[in-house]
């Protein structure tokens, strides 16, 4: 998948799993390259503590839990990424296209 960085960091931000395109870049390079320290896990932790899903996915956030957690997010982000380039008129593909667009340019 070309420039699954930014696809990923806008996954992420749209999922509110990051509170701004900054952290969300952070924690995505981190995690598709496997090097996520003890800082940026607890910075995950820190932007997820009060967020629904993750929540009812781990129960208490917490560094540990959370680069596992977003490991997984990675994967599942891939697929809906796949499927919505399949399907551009999918309202979730259009939303995600606009959404890369505004902090990326032209889709790639």
């Amino acid at each position: 998948m070309d420039n699954l960085e930014k696809k990923f960091t806008v996954w992420l931000l749209t999922r509110k799993f990051a509170r701004n395109l900054e952290e969300a870049n952070a924690f995505a390079k981190a995690v598709i390259e496997g090097s996520c320290n003890e800082e940026l896990a607890e910075q995950m932790a820190e932007a997820n503590r009060t967020n629904t899903d993750v929540l009812m996915e781990v129960g208490k956030v917490t560094p540990e839990k959370m680069v596992p957690y977003m490991e997984g997010k990675l994967q599942f982000a891939q697929k809906c990424i796949t499927f919505w380039e399949e399907h551009v008129k999918d309202t979730n593909a259009i939303f995600f296209r606009r959404k890369y667009e505004e902090n990326y340019g032209t889709y790639e």
